[in-house]
């Protein structure tokens, strides 16, 4: 009977428990935290860049000041004095201004190396968590494919004789009932929601002529002799 062998499908399914959900949530975060970490180490990556072209900025700077200092000794009118002194205070802000863009970098690339080697921590956590679970649940699958397969192969053979309208009905009530789409009757009651059948209802259900289900939970109603 379809329902017998759906009912051990189930009860195999079950035997995996949470794992197949608890896989997909740790794979989820597992990818995530890596993404977040390799967007900081590009950001690492660039902030290496920026301070490497700052400092060379700064060298050239420092150059420039030297020059200018130089010439300032040089001088021999206010006016070209004044014009010096204002290009080299202009030259020291500018450094100034590269020195503290380079702190700033050294600042940043410290505050996301700590939260690469925290993010480091978690992805290796998930990766083992992750790694446990698939093979708890590689055991399970070993245990129950081989008789997992046969009852598919038998749940084949036995959905290809019904009728492609009731097995779509049956698979629907199936779906909605916790895999239970079949109840017996018993002591003119519905196996299933234990809500009582008419005797009329009984005696139709008992001649097979049509597909008969239960007016309270829904459930394909069947008929089996004590």
């Amino acid at each position: 009977m379809l329902q017998d062998i759906d009912h051990r499908l189930n009860e195999l399914k079950l035997q995996k428990g949470d794992l197949p959900l608890l896989i997909e949530g740790t794979q989820g975060d597992l990818e995530e935290k890596k993404e977040m970490k390799t967007e900081l180490e590009e950001k690492i990556k660039k902030l290496l860049k920026d301070r490497k072209m700052y400092e060379a900025e700064v060298l050239a700077s420092q150059e420039q000041l030297k020059k200018y200092e130089d010439q300032l000794y040089q001088v021999k009118t206010n006016k070209e004095y004044d014009a010096i002194s204002l290009e080299i205070d202009t030259k020291k802000m500018e450094i100034e201004g590269l020195e503290n863009k380079i702190v700033r970098t050294l600042e940043e690339e410290e505050t996301y190396k700590s939260e690469v080697k925290e993010l480091s921590e978690e992805v290796s956590n998930l990766e083992t968590q992750t790694e446990e679970y698939r093979k708890e649940l590689e055991e399970i699958l070993l245990l129950t494919k081989e008789e997992e397969d046969k009852l598919l192969v038998k749940r084949g053979k036995v959905t290809d004789q019904i009728d492609q309208r009731l097995l779509k009905q049956y698979e629907r009530i199936s779906k909605a009932k916790g895999g239970i789409a079949v109840a017996f009757i018993k002591k003119a009651s519905c196996g299933g929601c234990f809500s009582s059948i008419p005797p009329q209802k009984i005696v139709e259900v008992r001649e097979l002529n049509r597909l008969h289900t239960c007016e309270n939970c829904g459930r394909i109603l069947v008929w089996q002799e004590s």
